[in-house]
């Protein structure tokens, strides 16, 4: 049973036809982009191949300085993850600057799994290695003549940047047929640089790295000087201060085409989150229902402004 959001009651509601394939929109499960131990990345991938999610992206994306997990255990991660019943993709670096980045991009290529190219430079090296490929949400496909330009190059999917309105990502999809996924939960990432912010925050380059990261499993909180959080920052990258969350959008996302819908994993509450937004795709838990929930998960609030073309640091409720 589909439930609908308390807004719509006393209205007239008209559905288009593609509201009756209401249950083959995808969970996915992003990359984690925060740096973990060893034993707690490894534990998380074997608590995901029992997730409700049908697509689970492994790999690095921000730092190739993160020795967590070698590239010989991404493969046997993403091959228990196939095992397990899941789709499994593998994501490239974000930023590919120097050799050592190029070089950690072509041993994830040698990997028998599709690749999610979050750097341009990824589709010369999975050229001629019968992939499947998918653009990340760091390769900017804001406009349908880009979306096109992917397709020729073999993309079957596109994830769409977090800072696109649901207008657009409906205009995109149905001007282009590309598959559209949207980044739905977690800290959303905004930006990227050549040094390393966190290293900095140390009195260090990024050519120092004492992976301070692993201090900060879920980022670092930067404030205003008002004790305002206003960022996250994570080695290289820029995330915001609060959980961009479109949990009250899932209906209107369905009505707009979208595919896939991507959970960011987050340190802890990873798995409660997959539940209630299974539930929420379902039709099982109401939207407000479903946000109180995803409230008991998350200590810095929520986010979604640029789903409707507002500020992104403000939350707009689904309607």
């Amino acid at each position: 049973m589909l439930v609908l959001p308390p807004c719509a009651e006393g209205k007239k509601l008209v559905f288009p036809r593609t509201v009756l394939h209401t249950f083959n929109m995808e969970l996915t499960l992003g990359p984690v982009l925060f740096e973990w131990k060893r034993d707690e990345i490894l534990r998380f991938y074997d608590e995901a191949a029992r997730m409700p999610v049908d697509r689970v992206y492994v790999g690095e994306v921000v730092c190739s300085k993160k020795k967590a997990l070698t590239t010989a255990d991404i493969g046997s991660v993403a091959g228990m993850l196939r095992q397990a019943g899941k789709k499994v993709v593998l994501s490239s670096l974000a930023v590919v600057s120097n050799e050592e980045e190029l070089s950690a991009v072509r041993e994830l290529a040698d990997l028998p799994f599709d690749a999610e190219a979050n750097d341009m430079s990824v589709f010369n090296i999975v050229e001629g290695k019968g992939k499947t490929i998918f653009a990340g949400p760091h390769i900017t496909s804001y406009n349908a003549p880009t979306i096109d330009f992917l397709k020729s190059l073999g993309v079957r999917r596109v994830v769409f940047p977090v800072e696109l309105s649901g207008e657009s990502m409906a205009y995109n999809i149905k001007q282009t047929g590309m598959a559209g996924e949207v980044f739905a939960h977690g800290k959303a990432p905004l930006a990227f640089s050549w040094r390393c912010y966190t290293s900095r925050a140390f009195g260090l380059t990024k050519g120092q790295c004492q992976r301070d990261c692993v201090k900060y499993p879920d980022g670092l909180e930067i404030k205003t000087v008002g004790g305002e959080p206003v960022f996250t920052i994570n080695g290289t990258s820029l995330l915001s201060a609060a959980v961009y969350t479109l949990i009250e959008h899932v209906d209107d996302m369905r009505e707009k085409g979208v595919a896939a819908l991507r959970i960011s994993p987050q340190y802890k509450g990873t798995a409660r989150i997959a539940d209630i937004w299974r539930k929420r795709i379902n039709g099982e838990i109401s939207p407000e229902d479903a946000l109180r929930e995803l409230g008991a998960t998350s200590q810095s609030g929520f986010c979604n402004g640029w789903y409707t073309g507002k500020a992104g640091k403000d939350y707009i409720a689904g309607c």
